[in-house]
């Protein structure tokens, strides 16, 4: 069958209207949790809040209770805590940290997530059909196999340098499928653990003089520093590739990343779900479908690298 989420946004609000009609004059309250108010949680809470709005649930029938905490454990833990007092129906996170916390700390809410990179390895639900508790959401996940053999058609690197954070389990998660990878394609991987923007400016900086090529993973740190790093890669003539959304066009030379707005639009409809009644356990994971394979042709240039036909075929270039 052919996946069509406008289409199946569209039937999601034709029931909903059935319940709004009986519960009219009742305002839900949401809490979002946008960890550091990064750009990228950011287009997704809003790509969310606009299918939200369209569907009918505008400021009168729902309160957004937005939040931008640290990306510290504390400062986490209190905005989740502050989203249980306000009384929210729904706990929205985006990305890995936050949600894996929620998970944690929430009592009585039922939790949604989007843009968390494999939420079955982080531990928040059992498998992506069936939860097991009042926890769903959509992935971002793409498939890094396919982005190192594309890497690697590119240019067959030896060395692989990664950031990760250590206690980010999305990250060290990529951390753990780049080591695989690196057995299959025969690259050797150096790993640095960023436990703050400052210190992933600085090892990545120092990976990027050290090896042929610079992963970059999913996590708070290094996703504030992205720019810093790229060009500090640039500098040292080594390769940026990542499955973070965006950094092609920041001058990384290759990218898998699931689309953002997309990220909203799947949990906006599992709000919208639940906000009717439905409970949250019986909502599947949603798997991305809008991924892309970003290659910047400036970079690759700048590199003195070629592009293969059969890459850039499948590949949008930037």
């Amino acid at each position: 069958m052919k996946y069509n989420l406008n289409a199946f946004i569209a039937t999601v609000f034709l029931f909903c209207s059935i319940f709004w009609s009986v519960s009219a004059n009742a305002q839900e309250i949401l809490a979002a949790i946008v960890t550091a108010d990064l750009p990228r949680y950011q287009e997704v809470h809003e790509s969310m809040v606009k299918v939200l709005q369209t569907g009918g649930f505008g400021e009168d029938k729902l309160k957004i209770f937005k939040q931008n905490p640290n990306a510290d454990k504390m400062s986490l833990t209190n905005s989740l805590r502050r989203a249980e007092a306000a009384g929210a129906t729904l706990v929205v996170t985006y990305g890995s940290q936050a949600t894996s916390l929620a998970k944690e700390t929430l009592k009585n809410t039922p939790l949604l997530f989007a843009d968390v990179y494999d939420p079955v390895a982080l531990g928040v639900v059992k498998t992506l059909a069936a939860p097991g508790s009042d926890t769903s959401g959509a992935t971002s996940k793409t498939d890094l196999g396919s982005l190192v053999e594309a890497l690697v058609a590119i240019k067959p690197v030896k060395t692989v340098g990664v950031l990760y954070t250590k206690g980010e389990k999305g990250s060290e998660q990529q951390l753990t499928e780049i080591k695989e990878q690196g057995k299959t394609f025969g690259f050797k991987v150096a790993a640095e653990n960023a436990r703050n923007p400052k210190e992933a400016q600085a090892l990545g900086k120092k990976l990027a003089g050290e090896t042929e090529a610079l992963f970059l993973t999913e996590n708070i740190s290094v996703s504030l520093q992205a720019s810093a790093i790229i060009t500090s890669a640039q500098d040292n003539k080594c390769i940026v590739f990542s499955q973070i959304p965006g950094l092609v066009e920041q001058g990384a030379l290759i990218g898998l990343e699931a689309a953002l707005d997309e990220q909203g639009k799947l949990v906006a409809v599992h709000a919208l779900q639940a906000m009717q009644g439905k409970q949250v356990h019986l909502l599947p994971v949603r798997e991305a479908k809008k991924i892309s394979l970003k290659i910047s042709k400036g970079t690759a240039a700048d590199l003195s690298l070629t592009i293969p036909a059969e890459v850039a075929s499948k590949a949008k270039l930037m």
